[in-house]
């Protein structure tokens, strides 16, 4: 890990986290580590296994496997959404698809305790994630991608809204193997950029 409280990054020795991809970690407003994840497991401050904190829906082979997000009007429950791997939906597999899971930092002591595990949202999806604020103070949108389609989920004051806005543009990415690859919103909300690392047939990406 990395701590940039003293205003540079420090290398931290004593977490957990051993992935071949994706992570994700949150802190609070002063920089002190909440808790990370991989994607499927989530430790906390003291690099401990939250309770209730394993077998969660992502993978660590996949690109972005996990986004967390804060719920807007309670400072102690964050959202982590996590997104499956490749390799679950090879064999005519149907794979985890999109899930979040609900912590809540009020528990254990301030350490956190996950409340709420793999509530799915989307039953197939992609190794994309990203969010981005609300702008008008309601809440963030986190955004995913499959075939040739954006799923936005509103998450605000009442939770996840579980019905996402469809926006249907580009090429349609098919193929289990296709859809590796990132998203990301621009800080001002207005651009998405996606690669797609497609390998079959042209074991090639744009």
């Amino acid at each position: 890990g990395l701590n940039f409280n003293e205003g540079f990054p420090d290398p931290v020795f004593d977490g957990q986290l051993n992935t071949t991809e994706g992570c994700e970690s949150i802190s609070d407003e002063e920089g002190n580590l909440l808790f990370y994840t991989d994607g499927k497991t989530i430790w906390n401050s003291s690099h401990e296994i939250m309770p209730n904190g394993e077998n969660l829906l992502g993978s660590d082979s996949s690109t972005q496997s996990a986004l967390i997000i804060p719920k807007n009007n309670d400072p102690d429950i964050y959202y982590v959404f996590t997104a499956d791997v490749v390799q679950a939906y090879n064999n005519n597999g149907n794979g985890n698809g999109l899930n979040y899971s609900v912590v809540d930092m009020s528990l254990e002591g301030g350490q956190g305790d996950v409340t709420v595990k793999n509530f799915n949202l989307l039953p197939q999806g992609s190794e994309k994630l990203t969010a981005v604020s609300a702008f008008d103070g309601t809440g963030y949108w986190l955004i995913t991608h499959r075939d040739n389609r954006f799923y936005a989920y509103k998450v605000g004051d009442n939770g996840v809204n579980a019905t996402p806005v469809i926006s249907t543009i580009g090429p349609n990415i098919s193929g289990p193997n296709n859809i590796r690859g990132s998203l990301k919103s621009s800080p001002n909300g207005s651009r998405l950029a996606i690669a797609h690392c497609v390998f079959e047939p042209l074991y090639d990406g744009f």
